[in-house]
């Protein structure tokens, strides 16, 4: 025979009572929650930065005079050899050793070191004393600001600057080819200086900065135009010659840690 232990203990049936509503309102919450809401990318994951991580750039350089141009090829290398005490806001700073060799058969040669600051809101690089803002967060497409943010003696005069870098392309695919391998990303963003000097409204001289960055791994790919198209003193300037300048491509070879 099988005893109704309910009849022995009220509690138990006070609880029954309850206990069946609420698990049949879970089970229903638990089934209306079938899709999860993709929160934006909140950008650091576009520069990861860790103690011991390198990236290892192939650097094709061209530099101008009197519009005769001199080609170079070397490779660099970014490390982050430390970890530095944190800034006066409680955001890390790592140490970054950037290296140059001619060939990958010679040996590194330490060519400068940088601080790179990662904070919640923006991630700053800091080279030869002058920080920049090289990213805010989070990423989103057509957000600009002013790299040079913290390069003023009154800070909040600075934050209205006009905003001179641009976010284009973000959460897109991107590919570059070098040396005849193609190296492709599935996730990236990129960064534009100067928008008038890049669509040639300038015909004076041409600036273009832009780099684009890949989600897990960093910069990928960068790019560094600067030219004068002036004849020096002559006040005429003709966008068709470079009588002074640089151009500059890097494109990431190899990643580790």
């Amino acid at each position: 025979m099988k005893k109704n232990y309910s009849a022995y203990f009220p509690a138990l049936r006070t609880t029954a009572a309850w206990l069946g509503p609420m698990l049949l309102l879970a089970a229903a919450v638990a089934g209306c929650q079938t899709e999860t809401v993709q929160l934006p990318n909140p950008g650091p994951e576009y520069y990861p930065v860790a103690v011991g991580a390198y990236r290892i750039y192939d650097v094709a350089d061209t530099s101008w005079r009197n519009n005769v141009p001199t080609a170079s090829r070397f490779q660099f290398r970014e490390q982050v050899a430390a970890e530095l005490s944190p800034d006066a806001t409680g955001q890390p700073v790592y140490r970054v050793v950037r290296s140059r060799r001619a060939t990958p058969a010679d040996a590194w040669a330490t060519d400068s070191v940088l601080t790179v600051t990662v904070g919640r809101q923006m991630l700053t690089e800091q080279r030869n004393g002058r920080r920049t803002v090289e990213l805010v967060f989070p990423v989103v497409e057509g957000s600009s600001w002013n790299t040079d943010t913290f390069f003023a003696p009154d800070t909040s005069r600075a934050l209205n600057r006009v905003p001179n870098r641009y976010y284009r392309q973000a959460g897109q695919a991107f590919s570059v080819a070098r040396a005849g391998k193609t190296y492709s990303y599935q996730n990236t963003v990129t960064t534009l200086n100067d928008l008038d000097a890049a669509n040639g409204i300038n015909v004076c001289g041409t600036t273009i900065l832009r780099t684009t960055y890949a989600e897990g791994i960093g910069p990928v790919y960068r790019v560094r135009r600067r030219f004068s198209h002036e004849l020096s003193g002559s006040g005429t300037c003709n966008p068709a010659i470079k009588y002074l300048g640089q151009s500059r491509s890097e494109v990431l070879i190899e990643s580790g840690n």
